[in-house]
C-alpha cells in the first residue's frame, strides 16, 4: 500500500485555507486551490461550473443571510481519504455555526465531498459537493415558524373583526 501521508496533509492544508476563508468571509482565497475545471453543486442544489460563478453566488447569498455583522464559521471533519493515482476523494461532514444579520444564532451539520487532481505536485479541487437536511434545517424551520405565526395572527385579527361585524348585525 502507498504511502499518502504527505498527500493527506496537502489535502488538510486546503482544508485550513477553506475553513478560514469562510469564517474570515475572503472566499477568493480558495481559488489558488481549484482546479481550471472546478465546479461545485450547494445545499440549495444550486451548480455552479466554475469558481467565478460560485464566488459571486457566494458573496450574494452571504450578504443576504448574514449582512455586514453576521458570522459563519464551518469545521469539516474528513472521513479518510481514497487515492487513485492523481485523484483524492475526501468526503465528511461538517459542523457550521452562524449569527444571521438579524443577531440569530443557528448551528447546522451537513454532509461533503471533495473530488481533487494532483497537478504539479499541487492538489487541487475540481468537484466539491454539499449536502443539507433540509428537513432539520434550522434556517427554514425558523423560517417557517416565523410565517406560521404570522399568518396566525392575520387569521386572528381577521377573526375579530369578523366576528365584530357579524355580533354588530345580528
Amino acid at each position: 500500500m502507498e504511502n499518502r501521508d504527505q498527500d493527506r496533509e496537502q489535502l488538510r492544508g486546503i482544508q485550513a485555507v477553506f475553513e478560514q476563508a469562510l469564517k474570515n468571509n475572503t472566499i477568493e482565497d480558495i481559488r489558488p486551490y481549484t482546479h481550471k475545471d472546478f465546479s461545485f453543486v450547494s445545499f440549495t442544489d444550486r451548480s455552479f461550473r466554475d469558481f467565478d460563478s460560485f464566488a459571486k453566488q457566494w458573496g450574494l447569498t452571504r450578504q443576504e443571510m448574514l449582512g455586514d455583522k453576521g458570522i459563519f464559521s464551518s469545521q469539516l471533519n474528513p472521513e479518510p481519504s481514497f487515492f487513485y493515482d492523481d485523484i483524492a476523494i475526501c468526503h465528511g461532514c461538517a459542523s457550521s455555526q452562524m449569527k444571521d444579520k438579524k443577531g440569530k444564532d443557528f448551528e447546522y451539520t451537513s454532509n461533503w465531498t471533495v473530488v481533487c487532481k494532483k497537478v504539479q505536485d499541487e492538489w487541487k479541487v475540481v468537484r466539491a459537493h454539499n449536502s443539507l437536511n433540509p428537513f432539520s434545517n434550522p434556517m427554514l424551520i425558523a423560517g417557517v415558524k416565523s410565517r406560521i405565526i404570522g399568518a396566525v395572527l392575520i387569521a386572528l385579527i381577521l377573526g375579530i373583526i369578523l366576528g365584530a361585524l357579524v355580533c354588530k348585525f345580528i
